[in-house]
């Protein structure tokens, strides 16, 4: 199956979603929610948006002078939202490896590295919080107090597993030793040497930073969630951030829509009917949400796309030398 038919897969898994979510939610209530909604609260909401990207700017910045020292703000800005504009049209946001092509003078492999080490900390915050949110869910709970022992058994687990993933996350000495022993064991080891690259200057204090300034991009997105469903309904910042924190969870297990588009609002609708949310509310919460943090970076992303052509063109003559 090629990737032309994979892609327009997930444009119908995305299309199909948001019919049905239109068949559910009739279009009419959607708009009368939306024009009820307390603007200020939506004016809150997208103001945070710049914060939210400096965050993951500066992040993938101090990553990026890891293995280019002299990188500057507007060059890891630009590669940051130009990786966003690709994103928005693969399932999981996977095109955002499309980031190192903006980078000049820097071997690509290096810089894909680099964003597989932001995704781990973005993804291992969001197990960490968003699992144990998901069984805090009104029916998860339902379920796991007609079996005491599963309900401890899973507490006990989740306590293991965020430990596990906090310790990986400030020392990643094992990590570096085991991919070191991959790269001798296994055929081609020295493509594996240069992906993993910045490896050699991410030590503990360079891990500590970067898990910081991702928990801070992720309670920057709790807030956002909150303020934004609050302008349609009344809400209480935890129920808001444990049905949030599971939402993103949830959709980046399944990474089966391009952008996550249908699969989102669906989950939002789902999660937050457990707490008595009207399912227009949810709905316009989770668009309004796609809308400011993926559509309008991705869009911005656009203008950066020239630097992609400029700095392609430059690799190509480096490796043709």
């Amino acid at each position: 199956m090629t990737r032309r038919i994979i892609l327009w897969i997930k444009v119908a898994v995305a299309v199909i979603l948001l019919g049905i979510m239109f068949h559910v939610i009739r279009p009419e209530t959607i708009w009368a929610a939306l024009k009820s909604a307390r603007y200020e609260l939506v004016a809150i909401g997208a103001l945070l948006m710049p914060l939210n990207i400096w965050l993951q700017e500066y992040k993938w910045r101090y990553l990026v002078r890891l293995v280019r020292p002299e990188a500057k703000f507007w060059e890891t800005t630009g590669s940051l939202l130009g990786g966003f504009a690709f994103g928005v049209v693969t399932p999981g946001r996977l095109g955002e490896y499309a980031r190192a092509l903006f980078i000049r003078d820097t071997p690509p492999l290096k810089l894909v590295g680099l964003t597989v080490i932001d995704k781990f900390y973005n993804l291992g915050c969001t197990a960490a919080f968003g699992l144990p949110a998901l069984l805090t869910l009104p029916w998860a709970l339902d379920l796991m107090k007609m079996n005491g022992s599963l309900l401890v058994s899973l507490l006990i687990l989740l306590g293991v597993g965020d430990l596990v993933l906090l310790y990986f996350a400030l020392d990643p000495r094992p990590v570096r030793s085991l991919i070191y022993a991959a790269q001798i064991m296994v055929p081609k080891g020295d493509k594996i040497a240069r992906l993993f690259g910045g490896l050699d200057r991410f030590g503990a204090p360079q891990a500590l930073v970067t898990l910081l300034m991702t928990v801070a991009h992720y309670l920057v997105f709790l807030a956002q969630f909150y303020v934004l469903i609050c302008s349609f309904t009344r809400l209480d910042p935890i129920t808001s951030s444990r049905g949030a924190a599971a939402i993103l969870f949830s959709k980046s297990a399944l990474p089966i829509a391009i952008g996550d588009l249908g699969l989102d609002q669906m989950v939002s609708v789902q999660f937050f009917s457990q707490f008595g949310v009207q399912a227009e509310a949810a709905f316009n919460a989770s668009m309004l949400l796609f809308a400011i943090n993926v559509l309008v970076p991705a869009l911005l992303g656009l203008l950066f796309m020239g630097r992609l052509q400029l700095g392609g063109s430059k690799n190509r003559k480096g490796q043709a030398g």
